[in-house]
C-alpha cells in the first residue's frame, strides 16, 4: 500500500516537473523571440507639438497657430540648454531640419557646436521664458520674444531680453526647421 501511494507521488512530482520543464521552455523560447524583434527594430523619433488650439495643413501651407506650436516646441530644444543636454537636443532638433538650405543646416551644426564649447567652458546653462510670438504664415516664420536666462554656475546669472527667428519648410506634409537667429532690436525695427 505504501509502495503504491509512493509510487503514484513519484508520478505526481514527475508530471508537475514537466509541466514546469514545458513551461520554462516556452517562455524561453518567448524570450528568445522578444529579443530578436528587439534587436531588428529601428526607434524613429517623432517629433509631434503639443497642440493647445486649432491647427490646419495643407499640401503647401499650414495655419499661424500650427507655426506658434511648432515655434513653441523647438525653442525649448534651441535655447533651454546645459552641459548635459545640449548632444541629445542637437540630434533631436538636426533630424528635423530641412535640408534644402544647407547653409542654415550648416549654421544650426555650428550653434550646437559653440554652444557645447561655451556650456563646458563656463559652466553655463540658460533657459528662454516665451512672451510672445509673431508669426508669418505666407513665409512659415515665427519671431520669438522673451527673457533668456543664463546661469555661469555657482558664479551668479544675468537675464536679457532675448528675439529670435525660426523660419520653416514645408516638404511633403512636414514642418521641418529651416533657420534659426537671434535677432537684435535694431533689425526688428527697421524691418
Amino acid at each position: 500500500m505504501q509502495l503504491n501511494v509512493m509510487s503514484q507521488n513519484i508520478e505526481t512530482v514527475a508530471r508537475q516537473r514537466n509541466v514546469f520543464m514545458v513551461f520554462c521552455a516556452l517562455s524561453l523560447a518567448s524570450l528568445i523571440l522578444v529579443s530578436l524583434k528587439l534587436l531588428s527594430v529601428s526607434e524613429r523619433t517623432i517629433l509631434v507639438p503639443g497642440l493647445q488650439q486649432e491647427a490646419w495643413t495643407t499640401d503647401q501651407n499650414v495655419s499661424s497657430s500650427y507655426l506658434e506650436e511648432n515655434a513653441a516646441m523647438y525653442l525649448p530644444l534651441l535655447l533651454d540648454l546645459d552641459t548635459t543636454s545640449i548632444a541629445w537636443k542637437r540630434d533631436r532638433v538636426l533630424a528635423h531640419v530641412a535640408t534644402t538650405d544647407l547653409a542654415g543646416l550648416k549654421l544650426l551644426g555650428e550653434y550646437f557646436a559653440n554652444a557645447k564649447e561655451q556650456y563646458e567652458h563656463f559652466a553655463l546653462s540658460t533657459h528662454f521664458a516665451l512672451k510672445k510670438l509673431e508669426t508669418d504664415a505666407s513665409a512659415l516664420t515665427v519671431r520669438a520674444f522673451g527673457q533668456l536666462v543664463s546661469r555661469f554656475g555657482n558664479r551668479g546669472f544675468e537675464s536679457e531680453p532675448a528675439i529670435y527667428q525660426l523660419s520653416f519648410e514645408w516638404v511633403s506634409g512636414r514642418l521641418l526647421l529651416k533657420e534659426f537667429v537671434k535677432l537684435s532690436k535694431e533689425d526688428v525695427e527697421n524691418e
